[in-house]
């Protein structure tokens, strides 16, 4: 029985099944550490690595049958290659994925501060720190509405597919792929800033408008100490526009993760236009 498991007929497709599990858990750590639904700061590492295996043991047989363990390389240095290839694909797909959740943090953030009302914070548990009442609030609620609306199917089918167009015995040989990759992270981020100011604009500009009252009333009565009038005031008008406005802002941001998800699917496809 050991000669049997040391032959090479059987010790070939073990190294290789090996090699071929390891590039696919390459690429979904870097997905489990940066995409918040996933994980977050918050989870222990050990529960990460758990669910990265978990994700590629559903993941494996499906690269598998596509045959790309009999692909795979037998150097060192090529395989040393196909790690990295595959932790910087799985960086790309978790930080276009978390993108619009940070932009909806960054939202919040923009919201208190306009408000005054920074000082107030919370914990967060999926960024393992303190951020604003508004960040957390809105964070943790786009999180809940995406599990709900099943978002994080559609992401996991996305992610099978990675695997089908950048297959992980593949090497990025086009200089269009790094391109690509570079443009599309770029274009994805300002599209992300973008969104944090058009959902926070509503609030910043109840704000201002009551800065200008508050501005108005010290101009014509300057007894009155309009500075701290104007905290609570800014403050409750700040939650009052939030509340009112949280359809849109929830509406706003599903379809912002759609418009994320195909935007996904394009740089994916875009870089595996350069693989073999």
């Amino acid at each position: 029985m050991l000669q049997l498991l040391q032959s090479e007929a059987i010790q070939q497709p073990l190294n290789q099944s090996i090699l071929l599990a390891a590039l696919v858990a390459a690429r979904l750590m870097p997905i489990v550490q940066l995409v918040p639904y996933l994980g977050g700061k918050a989870v222990p590492q050990s529960v990460k690595m758990a669910l990265a295996l978990a994700l590629a043991v559903l993941v494996y047989p499906t690269v598998w049958l596509s045959g790309a363990a009999e692909a795979l390389p037998t150097s060192a240095g090529a395989i040393a290659a196909l790690v990295l290839k595959e932790v910087m694909v799985g960086f790309m797909i978790g930080f276009v994925a978390a993108l619009v959740f940070d932009a909806v943090r960054t939202a919040g953030q923009l919201i208190d501060n306009s408000a005054g009302i920074t000082q107030a914070t919370s914990l967060a548990p999926q960024l393992e720190e303190r951020v604003s009442l508004s960040a957390n609030f809105l964070f943790q609620l786009t999180v809940v509405i995406f599990f709900v609306s099943g978002g994080h199917r559609v992401f996991l089918a996305a992610l099978v597919r990675s695997f089908e167009r950048i297959p992980p015995q593949s090497f990025l040989h086009s200089g269009d792929s790094l391109t690509a990759l570079a443009y599309g992270s770029a274009r994805l981020g300002a599209d992300a800033i973008t969104l944090a100011v058009l959902l926070s604009f509503p609030v910043i500009a109840a704000v201002l408008l009551a800065n200008l009252f508050l501005a108005l009333v010290n101009k014509s009565a300057p007894q009155i100490n309009v500075f701290f009038l104007g905290m609570p005031i800014k403050a409750a008008l700040g939650v009052i526009v939030v509340l009112l406005g949280l359809d849109m802002l929830l509406e706003r941001f599903m379809l912002a993760a759609a418009d994320n998800f195909v935007e996904l699917a394009k740089l994916v496809e875009a870089m595996g236009s350069g693989a073999p």
